[in-house]
């Protein structure tokens, strides 16, 4: 075993540096030294001492950080392609949608403000743009494309400069209020459309893939925040949200392939 880990230590010192200074970036010096130059977790036994089991919680929370902003990337697709097949927006709720939309929007921008690191609040931003992108499919098949590309498009365009690029832009008290606001925003977000899924009784075009792993990236938004972020606020909000995503979980499981009251009205 030392003579495996003695050639894994000979690769992991011996790394290109622009390899080398990106772990670095991402785990610190003192943990990228125990971890990867070290492989300190091969040559002891659990129990670890403390600093080495400080740096693998961390390189853990790290991994699943940028897993679910890696994801995040593509998480709505399954809910866009849903919508483009069908033309249709029964079952999704345009308004939660579009106050997610806002909750991911000033997210984004308060923790960018604060400079937390990129893989504990990075995938807000690829969220944020696929809301907007559902919201807008939503309102065309809701026949109301004005509404979409007239006032819509304008007013996130318009909010998003002032947030994330105006100079001056907008204080840190009032990003910390508007943070504050995103809980109470989470909350109404899921629930009108938790409210559409009881009053049809069907999922309709909501896209099973996106509910699931949205529940399942929540849960590890929360662990990554428990280990990375001492902020209450943000702890407070995707704490709400993972709880509001089983709820809709459940609903999915409920109502898995039932048919909207409507369409069973009109067979009827």
């Amino acid at each position: 075993m030392d003579s495996i880990i003695s050639h894994l230590q000979a690769i992991t010192r011996a790394l290109p540096s622009p390899i080398a200074d990106l772990g670095v970036s991402i785990l610190g010096p003192d943990c990228y030294s125990l971890l990867i130059h070290d492989l300190a977790f091969l040559q002891q036994a659990p129990p670890y001492p403390e600093p080495l089991t400080i740096c693998l919680k961390f390189a853990i929370s790290k991994a699943i950080g940028l897993a679910i902003v890696g994801a995040s990337s593509i998480i709505k697709l399954p809910q866009l392609i849903k919508l483009l097949r069908s033309k249709s927006a029964a079952g999704v709720s345009v308004v939660g949608t579009m106050l997610e939309a806002a909750s991911y929007l000033i997210m984004f921008a308060y923790a960018a403000r604060l400079s937390f690191p990129f893989s504990t609040y990075g995938e807000q931003s690829f969220l944020f743009i696929q809301d907007i992108l559902v919201a807008v499919l939503l309102l065309i098949y809701s026949a109301q494309t004005l509404l979409a590309v007239g006032i819509l498009l304008p007013a996130v365009a318009a909010a998003s400069y002032y947030l994330l690029l105006a100079s001056p832009g907008p204080s840190l008290a009032t990003l910390q209020t508007l943070q504050a606001a995103t809980i109470p925003l989470g909350l109404f977000s899921k629930l009108p459309q938790i409210v559409t899924i009881l009053r049809e009784k069907s999922t309709g075009q909501l896209s099973a893939v996106s509910v699931f792993a949205y529940f399942f990236g929540s849960l590890a938004r929360v662990f990554t925040t428990l280990q990375e972020v001492d902020d209450n606020i943000i702890l407070l909000g995707v704490g709400l949200g993972a709880v509001l995503n089983f709820v809709l979980v459940v609903l999915m499981i409920m109502y898995w392939n039932a048919k909207p009251v409507a369409d069973s009205k009109k067979k009827d």
